[in-house]
């Protein structure tokens, strides 16, 4: 008995010396074991950098100001933040970089809330309205698309008026060697020759006072037409690309725009290659609280409609149907053009509802 009470004695002072030999491995301490996160640095370090490029994607589309490279170049890839901001932040949260996992969940609701109102559908136009208006835009690719094709297109979508951005003498002659001239036979255009300047408007009515003023590099003429009986006036839009080199005439071209736009009394239908996305702070300058585009009232998602081919996802919304506050939009299609490097939009416009 006695030789048992001094073993038990001796184990019971041996575990009060050292109470965590029995709960710890010798070569790890409390607080090494607190510490230690799933993946290590390696997978914390990615995380950190894929998260910053979310992070500064945010703030480039979030600055009103987009007349710099490389702002102007990147800001158009907003809509593809939203799913890497979503991965991020998710992968943050499980493996426990709650920082980075919150500020993650900050940034995708930005972009969410720019993005969602492209999948909100629009009040749409009644079925016997009066007072429509379809459109049709088209980039010819420096004149290379098919001509007949586009003819085609205009007579498909029952089209009243045609807008040609990158118009040249070339494909003028093959439009109307394809009939363009006996579906529509009003024509006006400007800076018509080769390459990328000239643009183009054809209307099944009249165009009457016709603005074809060289005030940018790429030709966009102005004229109006009757919609039972409310005169509107149609821009064919194209401004220079916001390439690194001549990001500043970009940006002035759409200033420019957006004054000639906002000072003209009538109402009005702006379509063409914008050359920039609703994310673009320009274009939004253009839109201004007068204007709305079509695409992102029609509530039917994006219309990705640049690059077209095949190395190139198209993964950009260049091309716009722009109208008056308080017009309202319906039917919008994007469009194959055989030859051209842009789908061709359609949208139906009521001018006065």
């Amino acid at each position: 008995m006695t030789g048992d009470s001094r073993t038990t004695g001796e184990i019971a002072a041996s575990t009060a010396e050292s109470p965590s030999s029995l709960t710890t491995p010798p070569d790890a301490s409390p607080a090494t074991v607190t510490r230690r996160r799933p993946g290590g640095r390696a997978v914390g370090l990615v995380l950190w950098v894929v998260g910053g490029l979310v992070l500064a994607m945010t703030l480039v589309r979030a600055v009103p100001y987009d007349g710099v490279t490389p702002l102007a170049q990147i800001v158009g890839v907003t809509p593809w933040v939203v799913p890497l901001a979503l991965l991020v932040a998710a992968t943050a949260l499980a493996v426990r970089r709650r920082l980075l996992a919150i500020l993650c969940a900050v940034a995708l609701a930005a972009q969410a809330a720019w993005v969602a109102p492209f999948f909100v559908p629009g009040q749409g136009i009644e079925a016997d309205a009066q007072g429509t208006l379809r459109v049709l835009t088209v980039n010819a690719y420096f004149g290379q698309a098919d001509a007949a094709a586009v003819v085609r297109l205009v007579h498909d979508q029952d089209a009243d008026v045609l807008a040609v951005v990158e118009l040249t003498a070339d494909f003028h002659d093959r439009l109307e060697a394809a009939g363009i001239e006996a579906v529509m036979p009003h024509h006006l255009d400007a800076k018509v020759g080769t390459g990328s300047p000239g643009s183009g408007l054809w209307s099944r009515t009249a165009l009457t006072d016709p603005d074809t003023t060289e005030w940018s590099t790429f030709a966009m003429p102005a004229a109006t037409v009757d919609v039972d009986g409310t005169p509107v006036r149609v821009t064919a839009v194209h401004p220079v690309p916001p390439l690194p080199e001549i990001t500043g005439v970009w940006h002035q071209e759409m200033a420019d725009l957006a004054r000639r736009a906002h000072d003209e009394p009538l109402p009005q239908v702006l379509l063409g290659d914008f050359n920039s996305t609703y994310d673009h702070a320009s274009f939004r300058a253009v839109l201004g609280d007068r204007f709305h585009d079509a695409t992102r009232t029609a509530g039917r998602g994006l219309n990705l409609s640049w690059p077209v081919g095949e190395r190139i996802p198209t993964f950009l919304d260049l091309d716009h149907v722009v109208v008056d506050e308080g017009m309202r939009v319906d039917d919008l299609t994007s469009l194959a053009v055989p030859g051209s490097d842009h789908r061709a939009l359609a949208v139906t416009v009521q001018v006065a509802p």
